[in-house]
Order: structure tokens, then C-alpha cells, then sequence
């Protein structure tokens, strides 16, 4: 929280600095809304607390939102983009909570990015998706610094690319212990680290084009809290940076003595996109394939992976988005993995209990899944456990949005699920879920910057309970400076 601070400091000092000065390109934009929600039930229904940036409560909540950005064109082609995004609020995890708090500087299409920001899986629809499946913007941002070509950069006319590596540090070690039941460990202090590569072919003028990445994050580092009190320095010193950039065998000293494949907890996921576009619209198909280790990166987890169809209409209609997915997590490369000690199998891959590690806890940070919201994230969990206990799921996915006038236009959510708990804790029954969100937002044109949005949202289900939540919020953008 420290680290974070200093951050949103920097950031308000770099916005006050360049708004006093004088120069074409500057531009000043300010927001403050207001959210509230209120269910019955067990919790806030799903839909309505997640992908939503780690912010909104299981519990009845409201908060105040309030947030300040800066954008300066400098000649040569510098740029710099900052923000700083403040919320306070009751019911939420913390009463005050710096959201965003960054500084982006670009030179032409390299960019650096310094600090706390909200970021989604841009191949996929952020409004209609469930969400990537190792980054979906299901979570609080995670402060960290990233350099590279954050949007495509054309090579040349029918060749695109783009490419990013950063670390980062995780903010919930307190949350951790808080949550952390008895007989529960914990790490604080975990670093974070990714590097992505995608490729797109085809004219972006045209009608085809074909989107392909890959994309690895790993945690690292920290300390591991152990249930008798005892504490074990998972990684120091720079060390572990190069053992999380490169993947390798983790220092034996680290885990006293226990020699593992990889330092730190390695996840990753594979894209592929084709898409048709025409007179402002545009029908995708795509598969983003989710491993662990090297036999889910080899497809060994047979259909695992997130399956899906969009079309987006750039023009106000009635139907301007749907989102077809069907998500699927059971197989696992299979339920055993081979072990030296016990050789319960002749081959290495399997059991790979997604999201799941022996050292960290989820693949999750303030309690919110980074990945797929599908599997229910751990702050559901009423054990004091910190890990996934729904990690093998069938899922079905519906997204629709649209205009119903020029000033009101809604969005539906619809999914059902089945889960059947983990590879090694089995759910006695299968566990069935349907969650639905049905929001709309009026954005008057006589009142400029002025939005309001009231949505419904229900569960029926075995794993977040029976739920039906109302959500408001009220926002006003203004545009302070403009030059």
C-alpha cells in the first residue's frame, strides 16, 4: 500500500507539473460517480461483482469514485498519459483505495508504464466476454513496469505486432492474513512478472485478419507464512527477476532442498483469432488455450480452453454486440502427474489443478480470480482458504449490447455452469450455476458528461448461493483543459 501511494503521489505531482505549463496537444480530464448496491441472498450476484476491477463487495456496498487524468502531445513523437483514480467507499475491502495511480510515457510506438492501472485482454470483447483466462480484468490492478509496443505496431502493410514484458508487485499480503483461516498459509510480498508476443496478418483494411499470441505470467518471491508461525523466504535479491524473465529450475535453497521445474508459479495461455470485417462490423472466431506447464501448451488438455464467436457493430442498432463462449477447464492433461517420489504415472504432465500452486495461494490478488471469473474466485470460499475450489468447470456464455435510443443503451450477461471442484477435491455432487445480469445506462445529451446506470443481477446457484442484487451509479466526466 506504501509502494502504491508513492506511486499515486508521483502521478498527481506529473499531472499538477505539465498542467501549468503551456503547449498545443494537452488535454485535462476529471470524472467523480458514486455506486451502490444492495442484494438478498449470500452475496452480491455474480455478474455484478465481477470484471469489474477487483472493486465491487460480496457484501451490500457503496462507494465514491473520483478520478483525474492528463494527456500531453509532445513533439517527436513523445507522449505522456497519466491518471490518478481514487475510491472511498463502505462495504468494500478497504474504506480508501487507490484504484489507478500511473504515468505512461510513449515514444512513438515503445511505451513505458509506471504504476497501478486498470487493464482487460484486449483480443477479447470487455464489455460481453467472461474474460481471459489468465488476465481478465476480474481483479484489482496489480502495480507494476511495463515496456514495450502496447498497441499493434504495422510492419508493413499485411503484418502487425506487438510485445510487453513486466514486474510488478502484489498489494494483498494483509489481505492474506486476514482471510488466511487457521492451519492456512499465506505469502506476502509476492512479486509479479509478464511478457507477451502477438502477431496479426492481414490488410487492417481489408476483410481478413488473423490474430495469433502467446502470453506467460508468473508470481514470484515473497515470504511464505506457514500455519506454525514459521517463515520461509521463498526468493531475494535480483536473482529471482532473471529466474521469473527466464524460466528455469528454482535455487534448491528456496524450498529447502525441494528441486521443482520452475521458480515461482508459471501460467500462461495461447491465442488464436480469425476475423471477417466489413462496413463497420466485424465477426470474430477465437480459442485462447490456457496451461500450466508444458503438456497443456502442447493441447494434451484435449477441449480445455475458452471457445467463442463475436460480431461487433461500430454503428448505434439495437444489437450492436453479441458474445457467444463456451468455456471448458475439466481435463487437466489428465487427473495424475508423474513424480519421482511415487511414479503414479510414466508420463510428467497432468493433474495441473489450473490456477492452483503448493507454495502460492490462487492465481488471484485481493481475493478476486486474474483469470476467468468461471472459476469462482477464492474470496467465496467460507473455510479460510486461499485457493480454487471450482477449477474444473463446463460453462455456456451469452453477451448482448445494444442502443435503444441515442441516449439509453443495455447490456445482458447470461451464463450457465457446471463445476465439478478439483482434480484432487472432488465436488460429491455436480455443481450447477446460472448467473444474469441485465444493466442499462441513460447518458442524457442535455446534460453533458452526465451517465446513470442501474443494473439487475441474480444467481441460482450451488455455488455462490441464491442471489438478486440492484446496482446504481451515477457518473459526471468533465473536461477541465483542452489546448
Amino acid at each position: 500500500m506504501r509502494r502504491t501511494t508513492r506511486l499515486a503521489a508521483a502521478a498527481i505531482a506529473i499531472i499538477v507539473g505539465f498542467a501549468n505549463a503551456y503547449a498545443q496537444g494537452q488535454r485535462l480530464d476529471a470524472a467523480v460517480g458514486i455506486e451502490a448496491a444492495g442484494h438478498i441472498g449470500d452475496h452480491t450476484p455474480m455478474w455484478q461483482a465481477a470484471n469489474r476491477d477487483g472493486l465491487p463487495s460480496l457484501d451490500n456496498y457503496g462507494y465514491v469514485r473520483a478520478a483525474i487524468g492528463y494527456e500531453y502531445k509532445m513533439p517527436r513523437g513523445w507522449r505522456l498519459e497519466t491518471k490518478a483514480d481514487l475510491v472511498g467507499g463502505i462495504g468494500t475491502d478497504r474504506n480508501f483505495i487507490i484504484q489507478q495511480a500511473y504515468a505512461d510515457i510513449y515514444w512513438k510506438w515503445l511505451g513505458l508504464s509506471i504504476g497501478s492501472k486498470e487493464r482487460h485482454f484486449e483480443q477479447l470483447d470487455q464489455r460481453l466476454s467472461s474474460g481471459g483466462l489468465v488476465w481478465s480484468g476480474n481483479a484489482r490492478p496489480i502495480p507494476q513496469v511495463r515496456l514495450g509496443a502496447f498497441d499493434y505496431v504495422q510492419i508493413c502493410r499485411r503484418f502487425a505486432m506487438k510485445a510487453e514484458v513486466a514486474f510488478g508487485w502484489f498489494t494483498d499480503g494483509d489481505y492474506q492474513s486476514e482471510t488466511a483461516g487457521s492451519g492456512v498459509s499465506y505469502v506476502s510480498g509476492i512479486k509479479y512478472h509478464t511478457k507477451n508476443f502477438y502477431m496479426r496478418i492481414g490488410d487492417p483494411a481489408g476483410h481478413w485478419l488473423w490474430e495469433m499470441g502467446y502470453r506467460l505470467d508468473t508470481q514470484f518471491g515473497g515470504t511464505q507464512h506457514l500455519p506454525d508461525g514459521k517463515q520461509v523466504t521463498v526468493g531475494s535479491g535480483w536473482k529471482q527477476y532473471w529466474e521469473a524473465l527466464i524460466p528455469q529450475s528454482a535455487s534448491e535453497s528456496q524450498y529447502e532442498g525441494e528441486k521443482i521445474a520452475f521458480a515461482g508459479n508459471t501460467l500462461g495461455s495461447e491465442l488464436l483469432k480469425l476475423t471477417y470485417q466489413w462496413k463497420g462490423k466485424r465477426v470474430s472466431a477465437y480459442m485462447e488455450n490456457y496451461f500450466d506447464d508444458f503438456s497443456g501448451m502442447g493441447k494434451l488438455n484435449g477441449f480445455d480452453g475458452l471457445w467463442g464467436v463475436a460480431y461487433r457493430n461500430k454503428r448505434e442498432a439495437p444489437i450492436t454486440g453479441v458474445v457467444v463462449e463456451y468455456y471448458q477447464s475439466t481435463n487437466q492433461s489428465g487427473p495424475l502427474h508423474g513424480s519421482d517420489i511415487y511414479q503414479l504415472c510414466p508420463k510428467t504432465g497432468g493433474g495441473d489443478n489450473y490456477y492452483n500452486n503448493f507454495i502460492y495461494p490462487g492465481w488471484s490478488h485481493w481475493g478476486h480470480s486474474i483469470g476467468t471469473p468461471l472459476a469462482a474466485s477464492p474470496m467465496y470460499n467460507e473455510d479460510g482458504t486461499l485457493d480454487f475450489h471450482h477449477n474444473r468447470v463446463k460453462a455456456l456464455h451469452l453477451g448482448i449490447d445494444g442502443c435503444i435510443t441515442k441516449e439509453f443503451d443495455y447490456r445482458v450477461l447470461m451464463t450457465f455452469s457446471r463445476s465439478w471442484g478439483t482434480v484432487f477435491k472432488p465436488s460429491i455432487d455436480v455443481r450447477e450455476n446460472f448467473s444474469l445480469l441485465a444493466e442499462v445506462r441513460y447518458k442524457p445529451a442535455k446534460l453533458q458528461g452526465w451517465s446513470f446506470a442501474a443494473s439487475l443481477g441474480a444467481d441460482i446457484s450451488d455455488i455462490y448461493g441464491d442471489n438478486c442484487g440492484l446496482q446504481l451509479g451515477v457518473k459526471k466526466e468533465f473536461n477541465i483543459l483542452k489546448k
